[in-house]
């Protein structure tokens, strides 16, 4: 009876920490209608009987994408969103065609090159996200971030499909509009944008990307270009005591608060 009281102890207990390391796991997918590859990590509870927000983790220059799923997944404790973490491009030529680093075929190089990094990201990432909704009955509309590199695929969503985001949350951001916003005319007349939040999280300790840093003009930049276009909420928020990071737990709390106000509505 000792025993058996004992193995049901150690049962219960290895449950427990199972379902506590739930958010160290992602899952590797490929886009059903797009060869962009992404990472998936469920909340806790997930079922198919409802819809979940979907947030999308933009990869910077380092191209660690599993770890960069697994930074979100790991502050979300009891929030309810989907993590989707997408293999994207446009953050830095380093790594190109290197296994070790992505997952793509030789073939989808070509077709990457052929096709561009802005438009792979942006097909792929709306491939992706209508994939989750398919398998996880994810929302229609995502909150995207990124940080550093990987903002300039925030910027283009935000620029070129507002229609798409619930938000936006780009981290010490680079924002070139040559490397995707070169054309004026590709920056969207949606209404939806008049609304879209979108913040731009600045570390005060940021030697790169801080207040005083030269780098803080890329952003300062996307920001004219946004208020130009008639994008009325956007704003920044200066992180005290933080340096050049991506800002996960920071990034996750302000859309849950946005997600919180939604349903109050």
């Amino acid at each position: 009876m000792k025993y058996m009281l004992t193995l049901f102890c150690c049962t219960i207990l290895s449950l427990q920490t199972l379902l506590a390391g739930s958010n160290d796991t992602v899952t590797l997918y490929t886009a059903s209608t797009h060869p962009m590859q992404y990472y998936v990590s469920l909340p806790d509870g997930w079922t198919k009987e409802k819809t979940w927000p979907v947030v999308v983790v933009i990869e910077a220059s380092d191209k660690e994408y599993r770890e960069n799923a697994l930074r979100f997944a790991r502050v979300r404790k009891n929030m309810p969103f989907i993590i989707v973490a997408p293999y994207n491009l446009n953050n830095s030529r380093y790594g190109r065609r290197d296994p070790k680093i992505f997952p793509y075929s030789s073939e989808t190089w070509d077709y990457i090159e052929k096709l561009g990094d802005c438009r792979f990201n942006l097909d792929g990432i709306s491939a992706v996200v209508k994939d989750v909704q398919e398998k996880f009955n994810g929302e229609e509309k995502f909150y995207l971030t990124g940080f550093e590199a990987g903002a300039h695929t925030v910027w283009q969503f935000v620029f070129q499909h507002p229609e798409k985001l619930k938000a936006a949350a780009a981290v010490s951001s680079n924002y070139n509009r040559n490397s995707c916003m070169q054309d004026p005319a590709s920056f969207s007349n949606d209404l939806s944008r008049v609304i879209l939040p979108v913040m731009e999280f600045t570390p005060e300790l940021d030697s790169l990307f801080g207040t005083r840093a030269g780098n803080y003009g890329q952003w300062k930049n996307a920001e004219k270009a946004a208020i130009d276009h008639g994008y009325k909420k956007v704003s920044e928020t200066l992180v005290k005591g933080k340096g050049h990071i991506p800002l996960p737990q920071e990034v996750m709390d302000w859309f849950y608060a946005l997600l919180t106000e939604e349903k109050k509505e």
